[in-house]
């Protein structure tokens, strides 16, 4: 939802009662409008002061406040079998992170309001063709500057092997100054190939080119988190397109799905396109090998600052 949709909701919200003092006086016959008007702000009044489980547990005032004082939504231990419902490792793990936390501000798991529709589609459905007509339009034509065309580039992923060292090596990368140059060069690697996703806004890419800054923020965390960088590197390396969406690293699932089901639907006879979807599976297969779970929700929570513009002192 856009601010300009939210003010005027806001507006909406004032000429509807407006509209239905007139409407109540006049079927009342009280024709004093302002108390009849006041019996209608008591409503709105106690609409924002109720708390809601749709907010879990918050009131709407509680949330426009916090989005105010760039503060996020906390969410309560109570609700986390809620949040947290599924039986993979990942899901009982932070499940188990939220309900052992001290109080709901020190786990740092937050939600967001925000719905899948808005109000104006149900009442201008012709208008919602056509914006999401164009928004359709405009991702093909950046997807169409991203991927070039023709046949399909050779791409076998390289396998991914396990770190071997020695003693003797421990200890002499101990002795590197922080950040050693094979970090640096990794860095600059990833500020070359890697895309970062946006919030959905309008006249606004949904990825953009992570800088360098960033890069380096990112190789190091990943490095603390115990992802082995040049086994990353050597993936990105053997990668024959140009662009590299972060997201595939933090969520592999989620964009593989979609990726299998364009698989069961492209027509056999497209070979190029069947096997540059193979490229983008497998290539998002063999990274989620090397991003272990602890990395992985690392990895989220740094997207999550980058994207909303918020690259914080974050701990490696």
């Amino acid at each position: 939802m856009s601010v300009q949709e939210a003010a005027l909701y806001g507006d909406l919200v004032l000429a509807l009662r407006d509209y239905a003092a007139e409407q109540l006086a006049a079927a009342t016959g009280d024709h004093d409008l302002a108390a009849v008007g006041a019996r209608l702000d008591d409503f709105i009044r106690a609409w924002f002061f109720t708390p809601q489980k749709e907010l879990y547990g918050s009131a709407p005032r509680d949330v426009i406040w916090r989005e105010q004082l760039g503060e996020q939504n906390p969410l309560p231990k109570e609700y986390a079998a809620e949040v947290y419902g599924d039986d993979c490792p990942i899901c009982q793990a932070m499940r188990e992170e939220l309900e052992n936390a001290e109080d709901d501000e020190a786990h740092g798991h937050f939600w967001g309001y925000c719905p899948d529709t808005c109000l104006l589609e149900q009442y201008d459905p012709v208008g919602a063709e056509e914006r999401w007509r164009k928004e359709f339009a405009r991702l093909d034509e950046t997807q169409a500057t991203q991927e070039p065309a023709g046949p399909a580039p050779e791409y076998t992923p390289p396998p991914p092997s396990g770190p071997r060292v020695t003693p003797d090596e421990f200890l002499s990368v101990l002795r590197r100054p922080w950040l050693d140059p094979e970090l640096h060069r990794a860095a600059q690697q990833l500020a070359e190939r890697c895309d970062v996703p946006q919030p959905r806004a309008a006249q606004r890419a949904p990825y953009r080119r992570m800088t360098r800054d960033e890069a380096l923020s990112l190789i190091a965390g990943l490095h603390g988190q115990g992802v082995d960088a040049p086994a990353l590197m050597k993936q990105l390396d053997a990668w024959p397109y140009q662009n590299v969406a972060l997201d595939w690293l933090s969520d592999p699932e989620q964009s593989i799905g979609p990726i299998c089901q364009a698989l069961d639907e492209t027509a056999p006879r497209d070979q190029d396109e069947l096997a540059r979807l193979r490229h983008h599976r497998d290539f998002i297969l063999a990274l989620a090998r090397l991003i272990p779970p602890a990395a992985r929700l690392w990895l989220s929570g740094w997207l999550e600052a980058v994207m909303y513009g918020a690259l914080l002192a974050i701990p490696f």
